[in-house]
């Protein structure tokens, strides 16, 4: 069963014309998960072999960086859904890189579950564990 109450809410773009400065603008975080006040996960999606825009990846590692515990990263995940009139299922995407302490790690296609048990367990936390 999805989670997606409605996909084609989802679909629909945000246009940031008018609230820019140069080439500063709004960016977008494509999934959080926190647990406790203890555990941060950011989590930003692209479609295979497209890299985080600078931006963008400088907000991820700030926030990452400004969460209180040692327990935060970030996690890049990628897709091959080619066809963008079905929902991508994050179950499916595998981890390519992941920000921690500071350092941008390349992994070799982790499954994104498999990521974050490997997350729960090494940070003892039963609730990110799926």
């Amino acid at each position: 069963m999805s989670l997606i109450r409605n996909s084609n809410r989802t679909k629909q773009g945000l246009d940031f014309t008018g609230v820019q400065n140069g080439k500063i603008h709004p960016s977008d975080i494509d999934a959080v998960l926190e647990f406790d006040n203890e555990v941060l996960i950011l989590i930003e999606s692209k479609y295979k072999g497209t890299k985080i825009p600078t931006g963008q990846r400088i907000l991820l590692e700030r926030i990452c960086n400004s969460w209180h515990t040692s327990k935060s990263c970030v996690i890049k995940v990628e897709h091959d859904f080619d066809k963008d009139d079905i929902d991508v299922p994050i179950n499916r995407c595998v981890v390519t890189e992941v920000y921690y302490n500071g350092t941008w790690i390349y992994k070799n296609n982790i499954r994104f579950v498999d990521y974050l048990n490997t997350l729960g367990n090494h940070w003892d936390c039963y609730k990110c564990k799926f």
